[in-house]
């Protein structure tokens, strides 16, 4: 009898278990943003002339739009084809937050580039890099078609 209770207790607790991790990866999957929805801007520039502005993504509701149409959560760690030519680069930049000591300045909204996504030419690939963090991941056609378009819309 006392290996009975032991048997259901073992299966209750690995239960519990599993069912604990089952919910907190989808969980993670639908939080899956990487912070882009706290963007306050985002810059697009051409890989060949990076000084150069070519669209600039700056009111909220357009900034939503564009972060709704990446598809954070259908992003796939991959390797790049060893063909890949880098096209444009996407610079996302947030309020910077106020430390612990400083005064707020409300009025004073200093932004900080806090993201980078590199494009590459004709392939549904990019490059994330969030601080000292770069990924390289296979994104969906549609994802990628997006991003080149916005290179060519200029606000």
């Amino acid at each position: 009898m006392k290996k009975v209770y032991i048997g259901v207790i073992a299966a209750l607790s690995i239960s519990i278990l599993l069912f604990g991790c089952s919910s907190k990866e989808k969980d993670m999957k639908e939080d899956v943003n990487l912070g882009f929805d706290q963007a306050k801007k985002v810059e697009v520039s051409s890989v060949n002339h990076p000084d150069v502005v070519l669209n600039t993504i700056d009111k909220q509701q357009d900034i939503n739009t564009f972060i709704n149409k990446l598809k954070v959560d259908k992003w796939n760690v991959a390797d790049l084809p060893a063909d890949a030519k880098k096209e444009n680069v996407y610079k996302m930049y947030q309020e910077g937050t106020a430390k612990l000591g400083e005064t707020s300045n409300k009025g004073k909204k200093e932004l900080k580039q806090v993201a980078t996504i590199t494009t590459y030419k004709g392939i549904p690939y990019i490059d994330v890099e969030i601080k000292n963090l770069n990924l390289k991941l296979r994104v969906p056609n549609d994802v990628s078609e997006y991003l080149s378009s916005q290179s060519q819309q200029k606000h």
